[in-house]
C-alpha cells in the first residue's frame, strides 16, 4: 500500500471575473442618501388631468445622482457627447438634437468589457492511498481539503474587495474511492480452484467495481429582501451582528419543505403607501437615521452600506454520488472471449440538493427562502450525479 500526500498551490493572474469573459466596467457605486416618500400626481384617468392628490410610496434617494456615480462618467463631468445620438428615442444619426437629451459618455453601463484583468488562488492539501492490484483486489482513495478564491463580476469594476471570495464550484472537502474486486471463486482461484468448465462458467470470472464520492457543499452568499431600502446599486447583503452567524442544515418547515435555513422575520422600514394624500410630503419620513431593525443574527445595514456578510460566506448541503458495476467475464476458448456487465450510477438513488450560489433562494429574511426545491442543475439523468440509471452491456471478444 502507499501513501502520498502533497501540497498544490496556483497563483492565477489577468483572469476572467466571475465566470467570465465580460463583466461590467462602468457600473454605478453604492452611495448615501434617503428613504423617504417619492410623491407623484394622481390624475383622472379619463381627462388625464391633476386630481389635486398625490399618490406617495417610499423609496431610495441617491444623494448624488446614480450616473455621477459611474466612474467613466467622471464624477458627472462627462468626457464628451455624441451630438447625433438621442437617449429619448434610443438612436442615433439624427440631427438637431437637444443639447439635454444628447448620449453622454459614459452614463451607463459598459456591460461587454473583457477585461482579464481579475486573479485567482488556490491552496489544496491532497493524501492519495492506493493498494495495487493483488488478491483480487485493488484500492484507490483520494481526499482533497482545498480553498479556490476569485473576484465575482458583480461590483468588481468599483471596489474588487466586495467581489472577492470563495468560487462557485469549490467544494472545500473532496473524497472519492474506487475499488476493484475479484471474487475469488472458480478455477485457479481461493475457493472451487479445481472447478470443471460447466461449473466455471457459472461461479468465475465475476468482478466487482465501485466509485463513491463524498464532497462538501457548494458556497452562496446571503442576500436580503429590501436593499432597495438601503441603497439603489451595489450588492445585497445584509450585516451580520458580532459574534452571530446564519445557521444551516438540513430540516422540514411546519409546511412539510425541506429546507437549507430558517429566514428570520422581515426587516422592513418602509411606511405604506399613502396612494390619497391630499398635499406633497416628497421627502419626509427619511428612515435612513432610524436604528437598523434586527431578526436573529442578521441586521438591515445602514443607507449606502454594503452589509458585512462576506460573498460565498454559506455553503449548500453535501454531495455524495456512488456508482457500481457488476461484470462476468466468459473464457469461451483461448481466442473467443465474452462479458457481461451490469452497470448502476447513483446506486443508491440518493439525490444532489440543489443550494448553491446558482440555485435557491438565499434571500435571509424573505417568506419562503431557503427552500430546496431541485436537485443540482446538473443533477438529471445522463448526469453524473443524476437520478439512478441501470445499464446492461454484453462483449464479444476475439
Amino acid at each position: 500500500m502507499n501513501i502520498e500526500v502533497a501540497y498544490i498551490g496556483n497563483k492565477g493572474s489577468h483572469t476572467f471575473a466571475g465566470n467570465g469573459p465580460a463583466y461590467n466596467a462602468n457600473e454605478a457605486a453604492i452611495g448615501s442618501g434617503t428613504f423617504a416618500y417619492q410623491c407623484t400626481p394622481n390624475k383622472d384617468p379619463i381627462t388625464g388631468l391633476p386630481t389635486g392628490t398625490f399618490d406617495c410610496k417610499q423609496g431610495f434617494g441617491g444623494s448624488i445622482p446614480t450616473n455621477e456615480r459611474r466612474r467613466f462618467f467622471l464624477n458627472g463631468v462627462p468626457a464628451f457627447t455624441y451630438p447625433d445620438c438621442s437617449v429619448s428615442q434610443g438612436k442615433c444619426g439624427l440631427t438637431n438634437v437637444p443639447l439635454a437629451d444628447e448620449l453622454t459618455c459614459c452614463s451607463s453601463d459598459i456591460g461587454n468589457y473583457f477585461g482579464n484583468d481579475a486573479s485567482t488562488h488556490y491552496d489544496a492539501l491532497q493524501i492519495k492511498v492506493e493498494k495495487r492490484f493483488s488478491q483480487g483486489l485493488q484500492f484507490l482513495g483520494h481526499y482533497t481539503y482545498s480553498h479556490a478564491f476569485n473576484y465575482d463580476s458583480s461590483y468588481f469594476s468599483v471596489d474588487p474587495r466586495f467581489a472577492y471570495g470563495p468560487d462557485d464550484f469549490n467544494r472545500k472537502h473532496v473524497f472519492v474511492v474506487s475499488t476493484v474486486y475479484e471474487l475469488p471463486v472458480g478455477k485457479g482461484k481461493k475457493f472451487m480452484g479445481d472447478a470443471g468448465r460447466i461449473t466455471n462458467l457459472l461461479v468465475g470470472g465475476w468482478q466487482i467495481s465501485n466509485t463513491s464520492n463524498w464532497s462538501g457543499g457548494l458556497p452562496f452568499t446571503p442576500s436580503l429582501g429590501h436593499c432597495n431600502e438601503v441603497s439603489d446599486a451595489g450588492p445585497c447583503r445584509p450585516d451580520l451582528l458580532p459574534g452571530k452567524s446564519i445557521s444551516t442544515g438540513l430540516h422540514r418547515d411546519s409546511s412539510g419543505n425541506l429546507t437549507w435555513f430558517t429566514p428570520v422575520t422581515s426587516l422592513d422600514l418602509a411606511l405604506p403607501e399613502i396612494k390619497l394624500s391630499p398635499t406633497d410630503i416628497s421627502g419626509q419620513n427619511d428612515r435612513c437615521p432610524l436604528a437598523r431593525p434586527t431578526a436573529g443574527p442578521v441586521a438591515l445595514p445602514a443607507c449606502g452600506h454594503i452589509g458585512n456578510a462576506l460573498r460565498n460566506s454559506l455553503r449548500g448541503p453535501h454531495a455524495f454520488f456512488s456508482d457500481m458495476s457488476v461484470s462476468k467475464n466468459f473464457a469461451i476458448t483461448e481466442k473467443y472471449r465474452a462479458q457481461f456487465r451490469f452497470d448502476a450510477y447513483n446506486v443508491f438513488n440518493h439525490p444532489v440538493l440543489g443550494f448553491s450560489s446558482t440555485q435557491g433562494n438565499t434571500c435571509v429574511d424573505c417568506s419562503g427562502a431557503g427552500v430546496i426545491n431541485s436537485i443540482e442543475a446538473d443533477a438529471s439523468p445522463n448526469a453524473p450525479n443524476g437520478m439512478r440509471q441501470l445499464q446492461f452491456g454484453l462483449r464479444f471478444t476475439f
